[in-house]
């Protein structure tokens, strides 16, 4: 009874929480990434299991079919849509406007990303995730 008096009073763990910039924060340094083609750094902002996934070498094909619908991308919005850890926005790109869905875990590594001109379409050439 004494064990579960304690156990009673002990703090429950919260949740680990971003900050309320983190999405914008990730999706600059995924911007920078994109438009210098470095996959070294794309990867590197990849969770641990994504990570494991997709190589570097997997990252650079990648870009390379992400930079074929976009070429170079100015900016991208703020998030029309979502919360803390992910969000759609708009890419505006080269050529023209596509939308992006990203979403980050609690140590601000990208578990999904996509890029597309419809999102809602099953088949996905720019994207990334652990699906």
């Amino acid at each position: 009874m004494a064990a579960s008096l304690v156990a009673a009073f002990l703090p429950i763990p919260a949740v680990a929480e971003v900050g309320p910039h983190a999405l914008m924060n990730v999706s600059q340094e995924l911007l920078r990434a994109y438009n210098a083609e470095d996959a070294r750094a794309l990867h590197g902002l990849l969770s641990p299991a994504l990570q494991v996934k997709y190589s570097v070498e997997a990252i650079h094909v990648l870009l390379a079919q992400c930079r074929a619908m976009t070429h170079e991308i100015d900016r991208f919005s703020i998030p029309s849509w979502g919360g803390r850890r992910y969000g759609f926005f708009g890419v505006y790109a080269e050529l023209k406007v596509l939308e992006m869905i990203l979403e980050i875990d609690e140590n601000e590594k990208i578990i999904h990303w996509a890029v597309t001109d419809d999102v809602t379409s099953g088949d996905q050439r720019c994207t990334v995730n652990g699906f």
